[in-house]
């Protein structure tokens, strides 16, 4: 019963995820009650996600790196540099400033790896990215907010450092302990289990991001409604240039990548910084939510549509 329960939620997972959203804003105390669990569901994402890691697709693009490395690059250097020079042009408020920083600099969502496998795309691929850039991260991330954040931050980019090292250390070691439990074939059979826990995961995840959002967005509705737009706009925006970039790679890799990356990791950060992190960031973290969470129920479609082949 609840094999099949879970294995119903994963499969319907695009659907379910947006009502994270909408029962955060519309049950504050439900929110409020969560919200310290912000930093156990990013641990948890990342376990499931790196305990799906399976090692000799991971391994076969390794031997073909030259793809792989590409969208390493691609991350962690060319889109910084895109939003470091966008914002130079264009500045925003010091806490927008940091947190789009962060943004530019964070891996690939850890539920695109699961809505990769549901949606068809090849979720190996996108969990070795997931995988390669998350171990980055630590090092990424605070060099580039120490260097450009210009102090919106409350900590050290050290601490952060020491902070993700210490989140994605730990949620590495459970899901070597989760792999070693279940075994390959296990694992493999329980693909569909691992979907729905993970669906659950974001859901619950974006109940308690919403917490004291609605009041915010009464307070400041025109300065939300562009963060909103923001949001959005980068979400599509950096999937046409990603699956731009990759497209010469085939058309797999390409709609791969450009999901992968549009929908940029924060929570990691957000997760560790809790209070360090500027209102305005947060706020524009709870808005990003919207594309990662109603986007894959337009997208999806479009996937089965132009991916036919792999479904």
């Amino acid at each position: 019963m609840i094999r099949a329960s879970l294995e119903w939620i994963g499969r319907y997972g695009t659907l379910l995820m947006p009502l994270g959203i909408v029962i955060g804003c519309l049950f504050q105390p439900l929110a409020e009650l969560l919200r310290p669990t912000l930093a156990v569901c990013v641990f948890l994402m990342l376990a499931v996600v790196l305990s799906r890691l399976e090692i000799q697709h991971a391994l076969a693009h390794l031997r073909k790196p030259r793809v792989f490395l590409w969208s390493l690059v691609w991350a962690f250097v060319a889109m910084p540099a895109l939003f470091i020079a966008v914002l130079h042009v264009f500045p925003q408020s010091p806490g927008v400033n940091a947190v789009l920083i962060i943004y530019a600099t964070s891996p690939p969502n850890f539920g695109a790896a699961a809505l990769a496998f549901i949606m068809g795309l090849d979720g190996a691929l996108t969990v070795a990215t997931i995988f390669a850039s998350t171990a980055l991260h630590p090092i990424i991330t605070p060099l580039f907010t120490e260097i450009f954040a210009e102090g919106a931050i409350a900590i050290s980019g050290l601490d952060l450092a020491v902070r993700l090292a210490g989140l994605i250390g730990g949620s590495s070691l459970a899901a070597w302990g989760l792999r070693s439990w279940l075994g390959a074939e296990r694992r493999k059979a329980s693909s569909g289990i691992f979907d729905g826990l993970n669906v659950i995961i974001m859901v619950v995840f974006a109940i308690a991001l919403m917490d004291g959002i609605p009041a915010r967005v009464i307070a400041q509705p025109a300065y939300a409604l562009g963060l909103a737009v923001l949001a959005t706009g980068l979400h599509i925006g950096l999937n046409l240039i990603t699956v731009a970039a990759f497209w010469l790679t085939g058309r797999q890799r390409a709609y791969t990548f450009g999901y992968s990356h549009s929908g940029r990791n924060i929570a990691v950060v957000m997760s560790v910084l809790g209070s360090a992190a500027p209102d305005d960031a947060w706020l524009f973290f709870a808005m990003l939510q919207f594309p990662i969470y109603c986007l894959p129920m337009l997208l999806r479609p479009l996937y089965l549509h132009l991916l036919p082949q792999r479904l």
